[in-house]
């Protein structure tokens, strides 16, 4: 049975019903993922009376095929050029990423260091690695729509590329080689960065090595620039109650300090 696929796409969420804020934050999605995941942290930053957009990447929101023949340069002209937008129409912006999205949002911010107020980067993959729970949430996700379970749900919701033939998944290589990539590049350019980073990683994280991708953080972003949350309950697109509180003080007390 093929799982139902309904697609995500981009949204903007005003503080206000009136004029536009004097700052916005920038949300980006990760690996095959879509940007309803933002919807709780958008309105963390409305609250705060910041204006939120958050992208869906190009081949996502789509087929398979849709995304096999997307990849990095377009996934960075992407967020680059709504950086570059957004920059006309606001004082300053933060760029908030989860997973690929915190690489790009690095990205963002080394290029527009003279906009970007800051960079938010949640479970990115400096380094990473596969857990069998990861495969068998994988395996749910695709395979088996029946298969109920918090690690498998939210995994389900985040995704955001239909389902496809099997055989085609061998055409994502490519796109796999591109996320790696853009890894070995933000891990080589962390010690450019010129504004405050916020690294939020989960301890049980199936598809990001925890521990190594906070090292390279604290290795190299430059003294003074760096704030790190450990949350120890959440995986990689499971986030508890308890640990979702965590995040929101983290978010909204960054967001008022930049």
């Amino acid at each position: 049975m093929t799982p139902e696929f309904f697609p995500q796409t981009a949204f903007v969420s005003p503080a206000s019903d009136g004029e536009r804020s004097e700052d916005a934050v920038l949300f980006v999605h990760g690996f095959t993922e879509g940007p309803e995941q933002f919807r709780p942290m958008a309105a963390w930053a409305n609250a705060l009376g910041l204006d939120a957009v958050a992208l869906s990447l190009p081949g996502h929101g789509g087929t398979a095929d849709d995304f096999a023949r997307s990849g990095r340069r377009a996934w960075e002209e992407c967020v680059f050029g709504e950086t570059d937008r957004l920059l006309t129409l606001y004082r300053r912006i933060v760029v908030a990423g989860h997973s690929m999205g915190g690489l790009l949002a690095v990205r963002a911010a080394l290029r527009r260091a003279d906009g970007v107020a800051g960079v938010v980067c949640i479970g990115c993959p400096l380094h990473v690695w596969v857990s069998g729970r990861a495969v068998r949430c994988v395996v749910g996700v695709r395979y088996l729509p029946s298969v109920r379970n918090r690690f498998v749900e939210a995994m389900r919701r985040a995704v955001n590329v239909a389902p496809g033939p099997t055989p085609g998944y061998v055409r994502w290589l490519p796109r796999l080689g591109d996320l790696f990539a853009m890894m070995r590049c933000v891990r080589g350019c962390l010690k450019e960065m010129r504004v405050p980073l916020l690294a939020v990683q989960g301890m049980r994280d199936e598809l990001v090595d925890a521990r190594r991708s906070l090292r390279s953080f604290r290795r190299h972003v430059p003294e003074g620039l760096l704030q790190t949350l450990i949350l120890p309950r959440s995986t990689h697109f499971y986030y508890p109650p308890a640990d979702s509180e965590r995040l929101r003080e983290a978010f909204t007390g960054f967001l008022r300090k930049v």
